[in-house]
């Protein structure tokens, strides 16, 4: 037993250089792949995020146009690169301009007035419609209309049906509060104008509001057909389009795209004016449907994206530096903590087996082989760490029930079995040796 435990002295001058660097570069490397890691998904999530404004915020639209329709198309000029629109079905007949169904694409260099009050400004359309008005139901017409716009209806209902219940005319702003009113007919707190009407009159309503669709509609609580005739006057208000750098008729073949300046202030107009063909045998003569599709700046999407994940991959980190969330050999590098667990497990078992020792045979074997070394230059932290008998592996054991520790588990287990069962330290009688494992 002593020959096993005297071989340490030269054994240890053969020590092999430290290793400490390379579990530094490997944990360098972790914590590298580590961040790229959360790089990477903060950017997918700021991706998704902005694709989702920009559906939400400029995704596909349709429209409904007739005579009078003249609409500012608002969009951010930093995130949309073109506006193209489409009709669905093709009018018969052309506009003055030789537009195929009146409606006209318009792109100008800054934000047009609207053309209000005074009367040569304005567009007047006239039509003059019977109509059919089922039993607890309703007909209705629809128009988009700007602010300072006016809707009159000269109406005449038919005397000759016996009515327990008069018609009414209403005219509501906006989908949602026509939807409100067909609900229940008798409701009219929903809307702009509600008038019961019986024989000939006239119903008129000012558009003091912002821009949106107007509905006009007859309302019928009786229980039989009733026919009515309306005759509508609509004097809208229009934008100036005057000075525009683009026009374009768009057609079902022939979409028109307008191609947006990143840093101009460019503003976009679609107007019918008066010229969409109307049809008397039908009532919906006047309605063009039209498909918008908005043209997203994808150089600016990539880049925001980018920068918020850098944004928020830095306020990541300053907060878990702040918090103590996560440090350099913990929470960033998976092995390293275990490693240093590990060292101090082994650094106080060995301090504890050199106290035990002191004065013993194995003390001046070991004190001795240490001023060796380090007369060399050759110990270091990292011979301290390893075995004391193989100078090859490191301390990763203990014996009981004394528990001093020195060896690796190998040559512990052979200090066990084949030796005279004693601590080499202390001599007492060792019943096991145990492993050391990192937690």
């Amino acid at each position: 037993m002593a020959c096993l435990f005297r071989a340490h002295p030269s054994a240890s001058r053969h020590v092999r250089p430290s290793t400490a660097t390379a579990p530094s570069s490997m944990a360098a490397a972790a914590a590298a792949a580590t961040m790229m890691f959360r790089f990477v998904v903060l950017l997918a999530l700021c991706s998704v995020a902005f694709v989702a404004l920009l559906r939400g915020s400029y995704g596909p639209e349709e429209l409904v146009a007739g005579p009078g329709f003249s609409r500012l198309l608002r969009v951010s000029s930093l995130f949309v690169q073109d506006i193209t629109v489409r009709t669905d079905e093709e009018e018969e007949g052309e506009g003055p301009g030789g537009e195929k169904n009146g409606l006209v694409l318009y792109g100008l260099a800054g934000a047009p007035r609207l053309l209000g009050a005074p009367a040569a400004s304005w567009t007047t359309m006239r039509a003059r419609r019977i109509f059919v008005v089922p039993a607890n139901s309703h007909r209705e017409r629809v128009y988009f209309l700007n602010e300072g716009s006016q809707i009159q209806v000269d109406y005449s209902v038919d005397t000759g049906a016996e009515l327990i219940y008069p018609l009414h005319i209403i005219i509501a702003q906006g989908k949602e509060r026509f939807t409100e009113w067909t609900a229940n007919l008798s409701v009219h707190n929903a809307t702009l104008s509600w008038r019961i009407v019986h024989g000939i009159g006239t119903v008129k309503q000012s558009i003091v509001s912002s821009s949106d669709y107007y509905y006009v509609a007859v309302g019928n609580l009786n229980d039989q057909n009733t026919t009515v005739t309306l005759d509508f006057r609509i004097r809208a208000a229009f934008y100036d389009t005057t000075g525009a750098d683009y026009a374009c008729s768009p057609a079902p073949d022939s979409p028109c795209t307008y191609r947006l300046p990143i840093l101009g202030h460019n503003a976009v107009v679609l107007s019918s004016g008066s010229t969409v063909k109307q049809r008397p045998d039908s009532d919906d003569e006047q309605q063009v449907k039209v498909k918008l599709s908005y043209g997203p700046r994808w150089i600016v999407f990539v880049t925001g994206s980018t920068i918020l994940a850098v944004i928020l991959l830095l306020l990541y980190e300053v907060m878990s530096a702040l918090l103590g969330c996560c440090n350099a050999g913990g929470t960033t590098s998976g092995g390293g903590g275990d490693d240093q667990r590990r060292t101090s497990l082994l650094a106080a078992g060995s301090k504890e087996g050199e106290e035990a020792s002191l004065g013993s045979s194995y003390d001046s074997v070991s004190d001795d082989g240490g001023e060796d070394v380090e007369g060399g230059g050759n110990y270091d932290e990292e011979g301290r760490r390893l075995c004391v008998v193989c100078c090859d592996a490191r301390k990763d054991c203990f014996f009981l029930p004394c528990g001093h520790s020195a060896t690796c588990h190998a040559c512990g287990t052979r200090v066990l079995e084949e030796g005279d069962g004693s601590c080499p330290f202390c001599r007492r009688k060792l019943k096991k040796v145990r492993r050391i494992f990192a937690v």
